[in-house]
């Protein structure tokens, strides 16, 4: 009998502390930015496209116009990433400590910022199920009728305004939310994949503040109604 309780009481663990995604995406982003340049250099190395954009000429190749769009995609990475190391050398990081998320309990914790904050307003806690579904065929498919596309559909939402000046970020910004029994549980890689079926749920924190606005993001972990491991 004392086993199974001790067995009980391990399953319902709280989650070990999380550090804020900001690190990782701008590592992320400033590979897939350089990927996506070297890519558009390759094409026109391989091909040996000359670098002509006069579409009169007679020596004008339409592929030149490939690597092009590669361009606009590394550009917007880049900037992205930029973003999250300013974020990251502003803020510092942001750890999440929190109980288990389980549907159809209350799921609590705070979030603590390893630097004290001054934001011009209050701080904005915000919890989010995002579900992946696919539209169009069966399959993804380059040519051909039938083209798959995958979208995004939010299933549920719920934000906790925590007032700044009651509280100091780097003791913990407080949030609790009770999760309705029929959430859906996490399923799939916990950042964005085109992948049917694929349900995220991101814990994101934000405040206003001078200059770049202050901006956490976690991925949680969400267990089914009846299931505690």
């Amino acid at each position: 009998m004392s086993g199974q309780r001790g067995r009980r009481q391990a399953t319902v663990q709280a989650p070990a502390p999380m550090v804020d995604a900001n690190s990782a995406n701008a590592f992320s982003g400033y590979f897939f930015a350089g990927a996506m340049g070297l890519i558009g250099i390759l094409i026109v190395w391989y091909f040996e496209l000359p670098l002509n954009f006069d579409v009169t000429d007679r020596e004008f190749n339409p592929l030149i116009f490939v690597p092009v769009l590669f361009m606009p995609i590394a550009l917007y990475s880049l900037l992205k990433a930029i973003r999250d190391t300013l974020r990251v050398r502003k803020f510092g990081t942001t750890t999440l400590v929190c109980g288990p998320a389980i549907a159809g309990r209350r799921f609590e914790g705070s979030l603590r910022s390893s630097r004290d904050l001054t934001p011009g307003g209050d701080y904005r806690v915000q919890l989010r199920c995002i579900r992946t579904y696919r539209v169009g065929g069966p399959v993804v498919v380059t040519s051909g009728t039938q083209k798959s596309t995958y979208k995004d559909e939010l299933r549920w939402q719920e934000t906790v305004v925590v007032p700044s000046a009651s509280i100091r970020s780097s003791a913990g910004i407080p949030f609790a939310f009770q999760i309705p029994p029929d959430a859906l549980a996490s399923k799939g890689p916990p950042i964005y994949e085109r992948v049917h079926g694929n349900v995220r749920w991101i814990l994101t924190v934000t405040a206003p503040m001078r200059g770049l606005d202050y901006y956490a993001v976690f991925a949680i972990d969400m267990r089914g109604a009846g299931r505690s491991e």
